[in-house]
């Protein structure tokens, strides 16, 4: 067995663990940083095709205001970025085909628009009250705890066309069904990714700021990292065992140990069930679940949906895709639309083949634009499972079910 020593062990070199890995180097500590799979950046996963001249973010790929620590490592690292024009959306229901701007509904009735207004006023307001380090120190963390954000929606939403948005608001952001995550968790989950104004339908905040991508995809900040890292990055090592030991930790995978002053585990929680820990964790963790969710993405000659940016919600019956976009990139030769099957639907999904999956989002597109002889013939498909990447198991994610979040003070540190 090779034996390693160092000051700090990062599992996982995604971009929480790069970054841990690079704010330690800076400070001049010795830092080993290893991963399980073959490859960098974790959720961050960008697809390169050179026969058809494609960069494709399979995985995160947006930068919003809100995400202020991303944006400092950007500018720090230097890497470019550009910014995507606001969009119009497009809304298809069994009803119909709607089409309106960020700062728009598609009703005029002005009690629906109440009904927004006030769902997504209230969440904000209640997620202001959480503490982003201690949500489970809020006033009402034992009573939102106990309950879903079906549960809820069931108090708080009158119109059956707002709740349809309330619930894609759910599937899109966790990627799960809202009677399945903590209404704490959401909650404190919306506070962190900057409220209910940054993503919902109507966003007027969001239309002026813009969203902005990392020129080359996401991974490529990743890999700007693992230069900056050196020799410091072991690949398709999986860590099977940390031990707590008197002067330390023991780090052990694939035939090799790194003892160390401390590590950090930067994968998903419910990751910490493959490594055999020592002491081990609350039993809460196992409770901890990773979202589900597929990124797919048709390439096309031409963008028939038009020529301003666009982005699609979809709800009816058949239609497995929550959300999609246009997501052409400058310097790809093709136009490209990007959607995601999130939730029941993406375990649903996984019972399709994928031919269907791609007949699907045609399907869906076509239904949209009404452009069908275009439509279904793509020049490429693409698709992304999360679930399947075995040392990550899903996305974007891992949410909270009721009761685990305030199950113990020890977990939640």
């Amino acid at each position: 067995m090779t034996e390693h020593s160092c000051d700090v062990v990062v599992v996982g070199a995604g971009l929480s663990g790069l970054t841990a890995a690079r704010l330690l180097h800076k400070h001049d500590l010795d830092v080993a940083v290893v991963e399980a799979s073959g490859r960098v950046g974790g959720r961050a996963f960008t697809l390169e095709n050179r026969e058809l001249g494609m960069v494709s973010d399979q995985g995160a790929s947006l930068c919003v205001p809100a995400q202020s620590t991303l944006w400092q490592l950007i500018k720090d690292v230097g890497v470019k970025v550009w910014q995507q024009p606001p969009a119009e959306t497009v809304y298809v229901t069994e009803d119909g085909v709607s089409r309106f701007t960020p700062t728009s509904l598609p009703t005029w009735n002005p009690l629906v628009r109440l009904d927004h207004y006030n769902v997504f006023s209230t969440m904000d307001r209640l997620a202001n009250q959480i503490p982003p380090e201690e949500p489970w120190e809020a006033a009402s963390a034992q009573e939102w705890d106990s309950c879903t954000m079906k549960d809820f929606f069931d108090r708080t939403v009158w119109f059956k066309s707002v709740r349809r948005i309330t619930d894609a608001f759910v599937r899109v952001l966790a990627c799960a069904e809202p009677e399945e995550v903590s209404m704490l968790w959401f909650l404190w989950l919306m506070g962190q990714t900057g409220g209910g104004r940054w993503a919902t339908l109507v966003n007027p905040a969001a239309a002026s700021a813009g969203e902005y991508r990392v020129s080359g995809g996401m991974q490529h900040l990743c890999k700007v990292l693992v230069e900056q890292l050196g020799d410091k990055v072991t690949l398709n090592c999986p860590i099977t065992k940390v031990k707590n030991v008197e002067d330390g930790v023991l780090v052990t995978g694939n035939g090799a140990t790194w003892k160390a002053k401390a590590v950090i585990l930067a994968v998903p929680p419910p990751c910490y069930n493959k490594i055999s820990l020592s002491p081990a964790l609350p039993e809460a963790f196992h409770h901890i679940t990773m979202g589900h969710v597929y990124k797919c993405t048709l390439y096309y000659k031409t963008n028939f949906w038009g020529n301003g940016r666009v982005q699609l919600f979809t709800d009816y019956p058949g239609c497995p895709f929550v959300y999609g976009f246009d997501d052409t990139i400058p310097g790809n030769k093709f136009p490209a639309f990007t959607a995601f099957i999130t939730g029941k639907k993406a375990t649903e999904a996984k019972e399709m083949t994928k031919e269907q999956r791609k007949d699907a989002f045609c399907q869906c597109l076509a239904r949209a634009f009404t452009s069908e002889s275009e439509v279904m013939q793509p020049l490429e498909y693409v698709e992304k499972n999360w679930n399947e990447e075995e040392y990550i198991g899903g996305g974007f994610g891992a949410y909270f079910p009721p009761g685990v979040l305030t199950s113990d003070r020890i977990f939640g540190r």
